[in-house]
């Protein structure tokens, strides 16, 4: 197989890239995203009128510190164990809720919007709106009046701007209103006739609460939120949910967002608020914006509004100084530098996949069209290129894309499953840098993570919860302790540093991360505690979200959360002592610290197998409270672990065969989206693929976004690195290919995946069987494979 080009007769089809529909957008879910790694937009393709909303992905509410508070588990810490000693869960759970957890965490906010409103003569005819993956770039047509009027809207990464153009085949007839505007309150739009110029400058909130008011006083919270209240918990005169400006001390992210408008023909004027075109021919707008943001641990509302307006401004004139093709080419090179590393064909389009795209998505279950899992895919890598670059922030669950102050979950950082999700596809679909953001937020977190191990729990190393934000805030947050207190979002995160490192094989990476994986292994070192068998378990856990239900001494059935030991907790630890111990060998560093790791490892709790041959999920084999949960989390060692694979754990595998049995197909689109990741590394392709189409068909929005529901990117992410799964697998040490293939696939071709050891592979496949495979390696090392059934020692070759 040429390095580069598909296999032998394989022709790529130029509408495989292209996501497209005959109407606008009327509602979010259904405009298209675009996005340049800082600023991102939705885009409506309205005929009357066009509607950008807008993100710039720094904006956050609230400041460094915010959540600094006196959490200290020690007073209550042997009260805890002796409670769930004696088997009294619920007391334990209710406890923890009282005394170990936080504060509410801080929400990503939107920027604003820009509209334009057009003027035609007469009714608009043959619309198409698309976005084409090739080259990242939207585009809206439609006929009115005689003329046929085109858009076309890029987000470049280079140029950092947003790039609109807009034209008509008959001269003259471009006429239009343009104006920004933003849900912040004290955001306001002004215009520059040099230029001309047309700004929109404001701070976002310095706190937001996801709360209510109420929901806080009846938690018996308020001591955590001075700002709200005062110390005998009356609210003070300006609380509310969301304050601005002198209501919060001056705190919150300034923002800055210009528009530049460059015609052919016509004329332009300037208002007090909007710019106004008249009779052009052509426009080319320009949008740039910028924030005060410092840094996760720099106050931003310290600069003042000059520095987000002196950046914006910065970036706009550059960007003004090119044609709008010079800004495309340069975008488009840049982009596909990233995007045409990997290359997909699962089966030749048929006459669904001419369908528009919501159409498409409707249709999926009947299995007419695998042509758009392959389309599903490479919109997960363009998502990736879009919202996650280096220097940039990570993506959270919706990306970067929101328009709600008070969003979902915050939209924030979960990172008990979550946000890694959203990382599963950087390194095997050949996007590597694109994990610059979260390798560096790993980083960041631990500074905070160092002083909640020191000061809340009085251990060594760095720690942190199920949730964290731009300001990398490491203790846990509010609400109820069984999903809030999870002390295990270092371990997990770790794994994305290690798992660099092996589809990468940089060394100097591996380097710089070992000390945070010895880090986090120190926390967890002095956490560990014998159990009545002397074997180490953690000594207050809970399975993610999750809940069991046992017999109290009253003899009844009662619902708790809280355990010691759970599995999901073992494994990490598991996963994430024997990284440590690999990368301090391969750096020759820490015989002593290795030698403490290995110890601890032979004294760890093993899974266990229950008496319907599923892995247990908590110490005991307890009633599920829910028996269909979303969360698997028992089975992190089948995925993203490697702990059990049927060639080295058969009885474990099977056990975690059992258990995806019991828990079901169901469950939120991210749920469906490890599911197919679990069946993949279960070689079960039927079953994958069963899960993809239930997570395309069932769980993908008009606009190819995952819904939890409402909107969260992380099944897009999980969904797409499943595919990659079901292809390509080298977590256990060869690089097995085709260790999922459904029938519904029965001939395609991928080339570029990346596997562990630094490989790149490219394969094609007929009636099942591997027919073509090329692995290329930097150093051209050895690589065992498994292809076809058989185990083969190759030498990889040189690109």
């Amino acid at each position: 197989m040429a390095a580069g080009e598909p296999p032998t007769g394989a022709v790529p089809d130029p509408g495989e890239h292209l996501v497209f529909y005959r109407q606008p957008a009327s509602r979010w879910t259904e405009a298209i995203p675009v996005g340049n790694g800082h600023l991102g937009a939705m885009i409506f393709g309205g005929i009357e009128q066009e509607r950008l909303q807008l993100n710039e992905n720094t904006l956050t509410s609230d400041e460094p510190g915010y959540r600094t508070l006196p959490l200290n588990v020690r007073p209550q810490f042997t009260t805890v164990t002796n409670l769930l000693g004696r088997r009294q869960f619920a007391e334990a759970d209710e406890l923890i809720t009282r005394t170990w957890l936080g504060r509410s965490w801080a929400c990503y906010q939107p920027l604003g919007d820009l509209y334009l409103d057009f003027r035609y003569a007469g009714p608009a005819t043959d619309y198409r709106r698309e976005l084409d993956l090739s080259e990242a770039r939207c585009r809206i047509s439609y006929k009115a009046g005689g003329a046929t009027f085109t858009r076309e809207i890029l987000a470049s990464h280079p140029d950092r701007v947003i790039a609109v153009r807009l034209r008509t085949t008959q001269a003259g007839t471009l006429s239009f209103r343009a104006r920004l505007a933003s849900p912040h309150s004290n955001a306001v739009a002004t215009t520059q006739a040099k230029g001309p110029r047309l700004i929109l400058g404001g701070q976002v909130p310095g706190l937001v609460l996801r709360r209510t008011l109420a929901w806080v006083e009846q938690k018996g919270d308020t001591w955590k939120y001075p700002e709200l209240w005062d110390e005998q918990g009356r609210r003070r005169p300006h609380a509310g949910q969301v304050l601005y400006g002198k209501d919060i001390g001056g705190r919150g992210t300034w923002f800055d967002a210009r528009l530049g408008i460059r015609l052919k023909g016509g004329r332009v004027q300037a208002e007090s608020d909007a710019l106004v075109v008249e009779g052009a021919d052509e426009a080319v707008l320009v949008l740039s914006a910028a924030s005060s943001y410092a840094g996760f641990d720099k106050s931003p509302s310290r600069a003042g509004p000059t520095v987000a307006a002196r950046k914006a401004e910065s970036f706009l004139k550059a960007a003004e100084r090119r044609a709008f093709d010079q800004l495309a080419a340069r975008h488009v090179d840049d982009y596909r530098a990233l995007y045409d590393r990997v290359s997909l064909s699962l089966g030749p389009p048929s006459e669904q996949s001419r369908l528009p795209t919501d159409e498409r998505i409707k249709r999926f279950g009947n299995g007419q069209d695998q042509a758009l899992a392959a389309l599903y895919f490479q919109f997960a890598r363009y998502l990736m290129i879009s919202g996650s670059r280096p220097g940039g922030q990570p993506l959270n669950l919706q990306g970067m894309w929101n328009e709600e102050i008070i969003p979902p979950w915050a939209s924030g950082y979960t990172i008990n499953i979550n946000t890694e999700m959203n990382y599963w596809l950087a390194e095997s679909g050949h996007l590597p840098e694109c994990a610059e953001p979260l390798l560096r937020l790993v980083r960041e977190l631990a500074v905070d993570g160092r002083r909640v191990a020191r000061d809340m729990y009085g251990r060594r190393g760095w720690v942190a919860h199920h949730n964290t934000t731009l300001w990398r805030d490491a203790q846990p947050v509010d609400n109820v302790a069984g999903t809030s207190f999870w002390p295990m979002g270092s371990g997990w995160l770790c794994q994305h540093l290690f798992e660099h490192y092996q589809f990468t094989m940089d060394g100097s990476f591996l380097r710089e991360a070992y000390p945070l994986l010895r880090g986090a292994c120190e926390f967890y070192l002095d956490w560990l505690v014998p159990d009545d068998q002397g074997r180490l378990v953690t000594p207050v856990g809970t399975s993610p979200e999750n809940a069991f239900v046992y017999v109290n001494d009253a003899g009844r059935k009662v619902k708790a959360n809280v355990c010691a030991g759970p599995a999901m907790d073992l494994a990490i630890i598991r996963d994430l002592f024997r990284n440590t111990l690999t990368a301090a060998e391969l750096l020759k560093r820490d015989r002593g610290f290795r030698a403490e790791l290995e110890a601890a490892l032979g004294r760890l709790k093993r899974y266990e197998v229950g008496s319907k041959g599923q892995l247990l999920e908590w110490p005991e084999e307890f009633e599920e409270a829910d028996p269909h949960h979303r969360h698997v989390s028992h089975l992190f060692g089948l995925h993203p672990g490697r702990e059990i694979t049927w060639r080295t754990t058969p009885e474990l595998a099977a056990a975690a065969k059992r258990s995806l049995e019991l828990r079901g197909d169901g469950g939120t689109g991210w749920s469906k989206a490890w599911k197919v990741n679990f069946w993949a590394r279960l070689e079960d392709g039927e079953h994958a693929h069963r899960m993809l189409t239930d997570l395309i068909s069932q769980s993908t929005l008009p606009n190819l976004f995952d819904t939890h529901p409402p909107f969260q990117i992380d099944g897009n992410f999980g969904g797409a690195a499943g595919i990659a799964e079901m292809l390509l697998q080298s977590h256990a040490g060869e690089v097995v290919l085709l260790p999922a293939l459904p029938k519904a696939w029965p001939a395609g071709w991928v080339k570029g995946l990346r596997a562990r050891g630094g490989f790149t592979v490219d394969l094609a496949w007929k009636d099942g069987r591997v027919t073509e495979y090329r692995i290329t390696s930097a150093r051209g090392q050895p690589v065992r494979v498994r292809v076809n059934g058989q185990l083969l020692n190759l030498t990889s070759s040189t690109p």
